[in-house]
This record gives structure tokens, sequence and C-alpha cells, in this order.
């Protein structure tokens, strides 16, 4: 998914590129010795605070691209893929590392049967391949790479947690606290959940109870926790002169858009409270969040942006995904995960996993409180669902261990094929979702593989294609509307925002006409369109002095104007 079944290691989420560069900027200002970005240069995301513009994320992806930065600025712009991969990298070992320490705490010295090398394999084939943040992997953008790095630092931390209540050592808590200050630096919730677990497991080894003999060991724990917790709050106060909220009132977005004013003024001027909890348990948890159709790519998200429920005024809702929809088997693991250590009067390997399991869980506060509702959003229980469910697959294979053989395989198929529906499904909503937001050619070829598949399988597709002879209004997910006489293709995506991209259009051609008599001097464009970065247009201009015309055309970083061609007295011009 992340090289999007081709090999392109510098692709990026949209065309121009927009939001792929963020962090690199952050780093280059790093470089330069201030926390401030070029202003403009974040577009709708920065924050413009005290005469200067910052981004919101936390330093943590900015800091390790500065080494290769240092050696060449070739790739700025293009390097969140690569780092996306790194990520991942680190997710996916500190998974398998997590697990096997698990399967210790669960099983102890017990040999490693053929059943559960399987049930081992398909954990850690759903866990790393069967999760949003194969979804995620679809967009290399700084939205969902963040995701990536905090999945992999709090899934880390929660290992050397493990690793630290079992047996307390200085190496341990040293690398626990590299772990928990790369989280809390790359995702301010997920950081500050695990400073709160770090620091608990602190003070439970620092009364004496779990190792008399290391109780001063306990304190240099909780001084990780809280070390990691001060960092963290320190670089956002530097900013934004909070510990850890960011003025949404300040940033460029809100001065743009009238929807998000309104929610900050209905909500007191956050978009943060309990008022919110109700429609992110209901949209984050409900069991049919996920939509089957006949035609490819076979499993979507929902056709409908995420309701609010209880009142609540949303700032954005997209089509969300629910997380037992989705990674099912995770889901269901993690359960029995959580509930397996806390069960009264277990052995001390065992109460080692309550704090690393309810620690990972507590990551997912800080989005159930949120008034913005997206389905990557619930890459922030992928930690949980990697702990708890290491936790709930090795109970699960010790609790089948001593039924009859036809017992163990039938539940080890119904695992497996739970894994394999959880790859498939992220992958083929990643896969959608990367094709519509780039748009292009790539869209064109995911139509065009639509209509291939739907030809081998009763044309269901056809279903789906409507008409009107002007530019589409309303309209249902995956709808594809061919405008007049063919004059443009385009595609539903079921959200609000951007409810129609195109696919295809026939070439636009322009003829003006101009009459000597009536030359004027003015500039009429052809096409204009202003964002976060320098304005391009197409325009006419005229002058009367000279009874001339021109073709102007402007693009980001072409200087003032570029002129194509000109035409004197009377003429017609195409462009």
């Amino acid at each position: 998914m992340l090289f999007d079944f081709a090999f392109d290691p510098l692709r990026t989420a949209v065309r121009l590129g927009f939001a792929g560069n963020f962090f690199d900027l952050q780093a280059k200002a790093f470089m330069h010795g201030h926390l401030w970005v070029p202003k403009g240069s974040l577009g709708i995301e920065g924050f413009d605070v005290r005469g200067h513009t910052y981004m919101y994320f936390p330093p943590f992806p900015a800091l390790v691209r500065i080494p290769l930065m240092l050696v060449t600025h070739e790739y700025d712009g293009r390097l969140t893929l690569l780092y996306m991969a790194v990520a991942w990298v680190l997710f996916a070992v500190m998974t398998a590392k997590l697990y096997w320490l698990v399967r210790r705490c669960v099983r102890g010295d017990a040999a490693v049967t053929r059943t559960e090398a399987a049930y081992s394999g398909v954990f850690l084939a759903a866990a790393t391949g069967g999760t949003v943040l194969v979804f995620d992997a679809s967009l290399p953008w700084v939205y969902d790479e963040v995701y990536l790095w905090s999945a992999g630092l709090v899934v880390g931390t929660a290992y050397w947690l493990i690793q630290v209540t079992l047996d307390p050592q200085r190496r341990a808590i040293w690398w626990t606290f590299a772990f928990v200050l790369g989280a809390i630096l790359t995702r301010t919730t997920g950081g500050w959940a695990m400073c709160a677990a770090v620091t608990a497991v602190g003070a439970w080894i620092a009364t004496g109870r779990p190792h008399p003999d290391r109780r001063r060991l306990g304190w240099a724990v909780v001084a990780a926790g809280f070390g990691a917790l001060f960092i963290g709050a320190a670089y956002n106060f530097v900013k934004f002169r909070h510990p850890y909220l960011f003025p949404l009132k300040d940033q460029v977005w809100t001065a743009v858009n009238a929807h998000r004013r309104a929610a900050l003024a209905h909500n007191g001027g956050s978009l943060t409270g309990p008022q919110f909890v109700p429609t992110s348990l209901v949209n984050y948890f409900r069991p049919d969040g996920i939509r089957f159709v006949s035609y490819f790519p076979y499993i979507t998200l929902p056709d409908h942006p995420a309701p609010a429920y209880g009142g609540a005024f949303l700032d954005q809702t997209y089509r969300t995904g629910s997380i037992p929809a989705f990674m099912p088997l995770l889901f269901g693991l993690s359960i029995l995960g959580t509930i397996y250590p806390l069960r009264r009067r277990v052995g001390f390997d065992l109460r080692a996993l309550r704090i690393p399991v309810l620690g990972t869980l507590a990551v997912f506060g800080g989005v159930i409180g949120y008034g913005y509702v997206t389905y990557r959003y619930t890459s922030d229980v992928v930690p949980f669902l990697v702990v708890g469910g290491a936790v709930g697959a090795c109970a699960l294979s010790q609790l089948t261990a001593e039924r009859r053989r036809r017992v163990r395989m039938v539940c080890l198929g119904a695992v497996a094929s739970l894994a394999v529906f959880s790859m498939a499904a992220n992958m083929a909503t990643g896969f959608a979702l990367s094709a519509q937001t780039f748009g292009g050619g790539k869209l064109t070829r995911y139509v065009a593989l639509q209509q291939h598949l739907s030809s081998l399988t009763g044309h269901p597709l056809q279903h789906e294609v409507t008409y009107s002879p002007g530019l589409p209004q309303g309209g249902r997910a995956d709808e594809l509307r061919i405008v007049g006489n063919c004059r443009g293709l385009y595609l539903n995506t079921g959200d609000q925002y951007q409810p129609w991209v195109v696919v295809e259009q026939r070439e636009q051609v322009a003829y003006i006409r101009l009459d000597s008599r009536a030359v004027h001097t003015a500039t009429t464009y052809v096409y204009r369109h202003e964002g976060p970065n320098p304005t391009s247009f197409i325009a006419l201009q005229t002058r009367a002095s000279t009874r001339q015309a021109r073709i102007v055309v402007s693009t980001p970083g072409s200087g003032p104007s570029r002129i194509r061609g000109s035409t004197s007295g009377p003429a017609r011009t195409s462009c």
C-alpha cells in the first residue's frame, strides 16, 4: 500500500505535494536555530502566533530527517513516503518483540507447539498488515505519517515498560525514556497517556512490592515519565503558551472557514470536550461501520459521513469505518487481553501486563473527546490492539491448547479468516482513497480497473452510472456521473466537502474574439486559482493605447508572469 502497488518511493498523496513537506520545513527551521517556518508555507494548517507561523505537529518526525538533510536537499518535500516506511519497520520490529515478551509472561517457558506457532504468525500478520495503518499508508503526507511513528513508539514504550516491570535495570529504564520521549514528541495524546503509564509503573516499583531491593530504580522510572512529559509540554508551551493545546483561533483554516469559526463558537472556543464522546463512541465502535458492494473494491467505508449524536456540533466529519468492523480479530483479542491479566490471583508476570495494556488503551482517549471524526483517527487505538491483542492471542492459544484437534483447527481457521479479512478491508479502502485523493490519471486507471472487473462479474458497476446535462449535484457514494454529451466523467466520493472529483474531461478550448474598435485596457481571467502557494492563473490582457492583446500564464515559482503568446489588432486567440 505504501508504494501504491508500484515502485515510486518519492510519491506524494496529492499532485501538488501539499502536506508532504511540512516536516521537511520544520527540520530546516531547526537547522537554522528556530521553531517557526516560512510564513504561508503550511497553507491552511499554519498557526500565525506572535508574528510567526508554527506547525502544530510535534517535532520528532522532523528531527529524524535532519541527518539526511545535512547531506542533501535533493529530496526535500518528497521524503514522507521514505520515512513512513522507516516508521513501519520500527512498528513491525517492536510488535514482534513485544509479542514474544508477552508470550513469555502468559505461557512461561512452555514449548511452542505447531498450533501456537500458527496463532503467532496469524497475529503478527494481522497486527502489522491488517489495521488502519495500512489504510494510512495509502496517503503519504504528514497527517498519516505521524500515526505510523506514534504506533511504533507507543508499542516500543509498552515493550520496554514490561521489561522494566519484570526486571528493573538502568538500560531498560533509559530505553523506556527514549521511546516515551519519542512518543510525546510525535503525538501529544499518545505521549501523555504513555508518560502516565511509565510514571504509574515507577510508582509501583518504588513501593517495593514487586522488587523490594530495587525501590530506588522505581524513582528513576518515575523521573523518566515526568522528564518526557516536561520536555513535550515545554516544546508546546514555547510555541503556543500551553502545555498541550494549540490555539485554533490562530490557525489559518479558522480564518478562511466559516464552519470552523461556528464550531468554535458553539463549543466555547474549543473542539474537545465530553459533548463529542457519544458521537465518537458510536461511529468508532458500531458493528456496522463498513460497506460491502458488488463492484471493485468490494469493501468500502460507509457511504455517508459519520453523523453527530447528542446534539454535538462537529468541526469536520468524513466517511468513517469502525474498529470492530475493519479490525475484528484484533478488537476481539484485545478485549480478551484486557480481561485476562486483570483477573484475581494471577501471577506476577501477568500483573506486569496490566499497566501497559491500560496505558495503550488510554492513548485513544484524546480522540474520543474530539469534534472531528475520520477513519484515520482510529490509528490511535492500534497500540492497544497490538498490546492487548498480543495478550489475547497468547491467552487464546493457552485456553485451546488442551482442546481436541478439531476444535483447535476450527478456532485457528476462524482467526486466520478474520486476519485475512482485516488486511483485505484496509487495503481495499486505502487503494480507493488514494486514487480519489490524487486524481488525474491515477483515478482514471482506478475507474478503468473497476470497469474491467465489473465486465467479468455481470456488469454491477453499470448501476452506478448516471447522466446529467450540467455539472453534477447531489448524488451518492461511488456514483459515476456522465455530464452532457460525454463532456466529462465525475466520481462521487460520498464526502460532503468535495463530493465530486473529475475522472476524465474533454479538452476545454476558449475562443476569444477581439474587436479593434472596442479594445480597452483590462485583464480578464480565463482561469484563476488562489491557495496557500503563489497564485496560478491564465488571463487575457488587453491594452487600449496600442490595441494589443496577450495571453499570460502564471504558475507557482515562475515569477510575476510568463507570456506564452501575443497578438495585435483584431484577433482570434485560443488558449
